[in-house]
């Protein structure tokens, strides 16, 4: 094959792959995201209120709705930093008064290691557990309260 025609066959072809190039589509700067919104100052800690954090029967298990509520409270307790808090476990009343003396126990330490986690400083925490819900067998017999700490130090 002739040179001038291996050349002439070789531009062709580059047009013809020219040809079939996409053209890119224009740049169009984007609009830059909106800020985030700011957050909602945490709620004070009302010292009248208990904030539970419920169990399922016969387990210390944080569930995921339990992690949430004690997402909330360990926010409330950091925007206070001045508020002592009480950390009290409950069970239902089947069982043992030992079994539930331990799951209460278990309940409300778990729930305090939580809040430790979460930067709650673990000096201002009492923990106590009381063993069963006498009359309730309930989901409310099976919590943790966390509250503003009335007792002494």
């Amino acid at each position: 094959m002739p040179r001038s025609l291996t050349q002439a066959a070789f531009g062709a072809a580059l047009l013809a792959l020219a040809a079939c190039a996409e053209t890119p589509a224009p740049v169009v700067a984007a609009a830059p995201p909106p800020p985030p919104p700011a957050a909602a100052p945490a709620a004070p800690v009302d010292p009248n209120r208990a904030l539970p954090i419920f169990f399922e029967a016969w387990s210390a298990l944080l569930e995921e709705p339990a992690q949430v509520a004690l997402n909330e409270v360990a926010t409330r307790i950091k925007a206070n930093p001045r508020v002592p808090v009480l950390v009290v476990g409950y069970s239902d009343p089947r069982g043992s008064a030992e079994a539930n003396m331990t799951l209460s126990r278990l309940r409300a330490r778990v729930v305090a290691d939580a809040l430790i986690a979460n930067g709650v400083p673990a000096r201002r925490l009492r923990i106590l557990y009381r063993g069963a819900t006498p009359g309730f067998e309930s989901l409310e017999s099976r919590r943790v309260e966390v509250r503003v700490d009335r007792g002494q130090r």
